[in-house]
């Protein structure tokens, strides 16, 4: 059996617990900043008048007049995604997080007699789950019956799965929108219907994508789930005494901090795998984005060039940067050069004297200008001191 834990529009009830907004009211989950002025998931309530997400934010109020917009804060579901991963494994799960960002899958073999048979194991699931958020958790023998056992909050059976899967509709399953509409054009409204089709007729007009769908519908899909590889978290933050929107200030910082967490993994016998960058931004809402890395490294010159290019997508002024890195690669990650270039020689010669200089007059003494804001007349106002590193 698989248990699945499931919150339906996770980032909406996320936003909404972070402003203390009521889930009962008519609210949608805004655009971010500098993103296009469309609205996200929005509540029943909202719903109910007509809004749906993709709609620009005029149309919507427009439909509903009455309408209020939540912040996205990102970086607060991340979180709140990892707290319900870490909670589950605390329970000896190996946890597959859903690809969606909404579900959390798991074999619940070995787990039953641990705990003491399936209901204590799916009560203690769901008390993992953030409290006010709406989540439920089911179980079935297939990940897709799993999910939609998790809809209703029950337990399927392996003969009860094609029953239970088929009255709904068929637009749940996961299948490309081209597909969608070639079902849609035969007629085939539920999964039943689609379970019904020969397995030949379906692979001729669909595909193999067709086909796994198929299998979905019947209960005959592949029960094997990828559990995640736990990481090793090591992160750093820093936080401006005043909002910075200069992208040259934001660089020098996130140089700083990439610095500080290669140190951390070399330290930790290490490597880095993958980095999540975090800003909290004027306005109260919040920027985040993944990036994960080809090779496991602990060059920060490597992790720099892969990180850098994605604060431009910032469009907001911050208030702190944060960086947070998976350091469970192995130690000696990537091939050695034979040689060393002219570049890297110098860079470890420059570091070699940074590092006696400041052992013996502190970090004071080698600063660096970065560009503030390089549209203002005042000298310190456009210019700042950082640390400078080589």
């Amino acid at each position: 059996m698989i248990v699945t834990a499931l919150i339906p529009r996770f980032p909406l009830r996320i936003a909404l617990l972070e402003a203390r907004m009521p889930w009962d009211a008519p609210i949608a989950l805004g655009p971010e900043p500098g993103a296009p002025q469309v609205i996200g998931p929005c509540t029943p309530s909202a719903w109910s008048h007509g809004v749906r997400p993709g709609l620009r934010v005029g149309e919507a109020l427009a439909r509903c007049p009455g309408l209020d917009l939540v912040m996205p804060d990102p970086d607060a579901a991340r979180s709140a995604a990892e707290r319900v991963t870490l909670r589950l494994e605390n329970l000896g799960a190996a946890v597959a997080p859903g690809d969606d960002g909404e579900s959390w899958s798991f074999a619940a073999t070995g787990l039953i007699r641990m705990h003491g048979g399936m209901a204590v194991l799916m009560r203690r699931a769901r008390a993992a789950l953030p409290v006010g958020a709406g989540g439920r958790v089911g179980a079935a023998p297939t990940p897709f019956a799993s999910r939609e056992a998790a809809r209703a909050g029950v337990v399927i059976h392996q003969d009860e799965v094609a029953d239970f899967l088929a009255p709904l509709p068929a637009g749940r399953l996961p299948l490309p929108q081209k597909i969608r509409s070639a079902l849609e054009a035969l007629g085939i409204r539920s999964m039943g219907q689609v379970a019904h089709l020969p397995r030949a007729s379906v692979l001729d007009r669909l595909g193999p994508t067709g086909v796994a769908a198929w299998e979905m519908t019947r209960g005959e899909d592949d029960p094997r789930i990828s559990p995640r590889v736990p990481p090793q978290p090591v992160g750093e933050e820093v936080s401006f005494p005043e909002s910075i929107g200069a992208l040259p200030a934001l660089e020098a910082a996130l140089r700083i901090l990439i610095a500080r967490i290669t140190e951390h993994a070399r330290t930790q016998g290490g490597s880095v795998r993958s980095i999540i960058m975090r800003a909290r931004l004027e306005d109260g809402g919040s920027w985040t984005h993944a990036v994960a890395l080809r090779e496991a490294t602990c060059d920060p010159r490597r992790i720099g060039i892969a990180a850098l290019p994605h604060l431009a997508r910032i469009t907001a002024p911050v208030t702190s940067l944060a960086i947070e890195a998976d350091a469970g690669g192995p130690p000696d990650a990537g091939q050695l050069a034979l040689v060393s270039t002219p570049d890297e020689e110098r860079m470890r010669r420059a570091g070699a004297a940074l590092a006696q200089v400041r052992a013996a007059g502190g970090a004071a003494p080698v600063l660096r200008l970065v560009e503030i804001e390089p549209w203002s007349r005042l000298p310190e106002r456009t210019w700042a001191l950082g640390p400078y590193e080589a």
